[in-house]
């Protein structure tokens, strides 16, 4: 734009300008990157419409389903201004992924003479994941989860329930597929944290033998799909006591009662990990002046330049979305009244200091949203959608607010005036929200029987994982309730006791910390460990065993034994392995009729006709079918 756009300047009364915007700058880089950044991840609120829409037979008013999203996804932007000082400002606050970016945005727009190499390693790193990510993509899907136990034994259902990613607990499966190898994020999470989280995931698995391991439905009595229409009254949109005695309780498999105990272990051991090893830090930053902290920190000192977004901006977008939410509380359906907002809301701002610490320095950003439905189940019991509604504005306000002061911290790196990047990131949410809606409303049109369980897909891609799992949580701590459902006499009521348990576990671990400060008990991170036990069923664990080897070659191996490399080269190369992973998955999905997953190998002669609605186009391929 800057070589052909006209530099001649235009005037209308006092106000003067031209069309050509001049050099394209890295500042100007960052603030795209945040406006992506906040608008590109799935809003945590489709949800909602989605099980509305398959499991509950209810049409979302599309007025109503766009303001949820918009008030999901930036009510966290309002929490977000309110705690730069902790989780912004410190020095020990690095945030790993904002590195990546950083190193990103120095390499394209440094110094030719001083990043020529690493300009040059991007590009071929980025070219080299570009035509490698087409081949377990599109050509031969099956390398994104290549079952070696399934291989062995493909007639065995226990063998299969071992080694299946997709139907199993994923033992010895290797995934080439960068898109599955990088949710883990491989490359940039600190060592000590990665090992925290496979421990985690390597508990989880300890039973894999004992059950069918990764069904997200829940069931009734007799092991069929539970049908929470049989239970709801049609006029209140609440529980028919009557109608479930005669129907049955809900049960669930073992590995999902299970991923619930453990998830209520989190909140307290985040809580009791964040005082008792980050207490005394916290305390010490309110009591810093601006001063103190540009002594300690060359980035503050830099970035004082620049005027702050105040408060007042923060605290109006906060209220606004608040304002919003108790509006959609008694208009959508949902029956949540104002005081159920307000809480949803204030568990979100007290659990998202300790979460943001653990976040920033571990890489990983943990769940709220147990919690969530466990209070509305407790207060509002019978009420489903209402329960939805409050676990999205406690849950998603935390983590929408962790995500946009990710980018904040991305934007103190680089020295970007905070106020572009208030507003780069408010612009990306909205178009994020208008984009998240239509692409739910095209997939649900275009996949509904397969969504919501009617037939089976027999790619095996569209299985609506999230949805399943998401109105499995609707019935059991929203229109059951979590007393009826868990509470004495159920099957389940020892899901309870992870609250203490979790609360005590890091307790020895600091002590023995104290006691042995030099063996470096500090690096047990108990909240990451229970993260890792959480892992599944929510995920397919085909990317356990390339993430661990990849996450030892580059922040064990390299790190300790050819530092020089990774300090150059490492983060550039994650960055440019995301990249051309993910536009690969773009242009797959755009051109090649978005036939992209497949399931496991075996069938080698099976012939699958796929058809997608969006764009109607039939495409036949060989594919491998378990």
């Amino acid at each position: 734009m800057e070589k052909f756009l006209p530099t001649k300047k235009f005037r209308i009364k006092n106000w003067e300008f031209n069309l050509n915007p001049g050099p394209f700058n890295y500042k100007e880089h960052v603030c795209i990157s945040a406006a992506a950044n906040a608008g590109g991840v799935s809003a945590y609120a489709v949800e909602i419409i989605s099980i509305q829409e398959l499991f509950y037979g209810t049409k979302v008013n599309f007025l109503v389903g766009f303001l949820l999203l918009i008030s999901t996804q930036m009510i966290g932007f309002g929490l977000a201004g309110f705690i730069r000082k902790n989780l912004v400002r410190p020095i020990n606050m690095i945030w790993p992924k904002s590195l990546v970016f950083a190193a990103m945005f120095n390499t394209l727009h440094g110094n030719i003479s001083e990043t020529n190499d690493k300009v040059r390693f991007f590009y071929i790193a980025f070219i080299s994941m570009f035509v490698w990510q087409f081949i377990p993509e599109y050509m031969f899907p099956w390398l994104a989860s290549a079952a070696i136990l399934c291989l062995i034994a493909p007639n065995n259902n226990t063998v299969k329930i071992l080694g299946s990613a997709y139907k199993g607990a994923g033992i010895l499966d290797f995934s080439l597929d960068w898109n599955a190898i990088g949710q883990v994020f491989p490359l940039f999470t600190p060592w000590w944290s990665q090992v925290n989280y496979y421990i985690g995931v390597v508990l989880a698995m300890c039973d894999a033998q004992k059950f069918p391991f990764f069904s997200s439905f829940s069931f009734d009595k007799d092991g069929n799909k539970y049908n929470q229409t049989k239970i709801i009254d049609p006029v209140t949109g609440s529980l028919n006591v009557t109608a479930y005695e005669n129907y049955s309780p809900v049960y669930l498999s073992a590995a999902f009662a299970v991923s619930y105990c453990y998830s209520l272990m989190q909140p307290p051991a985040i809580i009791c990990h964040v005082i008792l090893f980050h207490g005394k830090e916290i305390l010490e930053r309110y009591r810093k002046t601006r001063e103190e902290e540009e002594e300690s920190d060359i980035h503050c000192k830099m970035m004082n330049v620049y005027s702050e977004v105040p408060y007042f901006w923060y605290g109006t977008i906060f209220i606004v979305m608040l304002i919003i939410a108790i509006i959609l509380g008694y208009t959508s359906g949902a029956n949540l009244p104002w005081w159920g907002v307000l809480l949803a809301v204030a568990v979100a701002a007290f659990m998202v200091l300790p979460m943001g610490i653990i976040a920033a320095i571990t890489n990983w950003q943990l769940g709220l949203n147990i919690l969530a439905e466990l209070v509305c189940g407790f207060i509002l019991p019978g009420y489903p959608i209402a329960n939805v509604y409050f676990k999205t504005y406690g849950y998603r306000a935390m983590t929408q607010c962790l995500l946009f002061v990710q980018d904040l911290k991305l934007g103190h790196y680089m020295k970007v005036p905070p106020r572009n990047m208030f507003i780069s990131q408010i612009w990306g949410t909205l178009v994020g929200c208008f984009v998240n809606y239509w692409t739910l409303l095209i997939i649900i049109n275009a996949k509904r029987p397969y969504l919501d369980g009617t037939t089976t897909d027999p790619t095996g891609q569209w299985v609506g994982l999230h949805a399943q799992i998401f109105n499995t949580a609707s019935i059991l701590w929203g229109l059951i309730g979590p007393k009826r459902a868990l509470g004495p006499g159920s099957m389940y009521k020892v899901i309870f006791w992870g609250f203490l348990i979790g609360a005590i576990l890091p307790v020895p671990i600091y002590l023995l910390h104290r006691k042995f400060p030099k063996a470096k008990f500090n690096l047990v991170n108990i909240p990451v460990i229970l993260f890792g036990l959480t892992t599944f069923p929510g995920s397919y664990p085909n990317f356990m065993i390339t993430g661990f080897i990849a996450s030892f070659l580059s922040q064990f191996y390299a790190f300790r034994y050819k530092h020089r490399w990774w300090k150059k080269y490492n983060y550039v190369m994650s960055a440019a392995f995301d990249s051309g992973a993910q536009i690969m998955m773009m242009v797959v999905f755009f051109c090649l009729n978005g036939v992209v997953k497949v399931g496991f190998p075996f069938n080698i002669s099976a012939r699958v006709i796929y058809k997608f609605k969006i764009f109607s186009l039939y495409v036949r391929s060989n594919t491998f079918i378990l």
